[in-house]
């Protein structure tokens, strides 16, 4: 398992929206919203890493995205499959 925390910036007007979209991508959680300066922590869920980085590019290309950053990845083994 790959955790990613992501800055995401977009226009404060466009805050809510961005929240929302977000939010409705698969393995994305918003956890942090700053409504003055558009900024957004989420934390990204992925299987491998190729997947990780392929949402993080998905986000990035979000229509209200000004910029999206992976600022913190985790990874973490299956004890099962070990």
């Amino acid at each position: 398992m790959n955790l990613s925390g992501i800055l995401v910036m977009v226009p404060p007007a466009q805050l809510a929206a961005g929240i929302d979209t977000l939010n409705a991508l698969p393995g994305v959680e918003v956890f942090h919203t700053e409504a003055e300066t558009g900024r957004i922590v989420d934390v990204q869920e992925a299987a491998t890493v190729e997947a990780e980085i392929d949402g993080l590019r998905r986000i990035q290309q979000l229509p209200q995205v000004i910029m999206a950053e992976l600022v913190y990845h985790y990874f973490a083994e299956d004890q099962q499959t070990v």
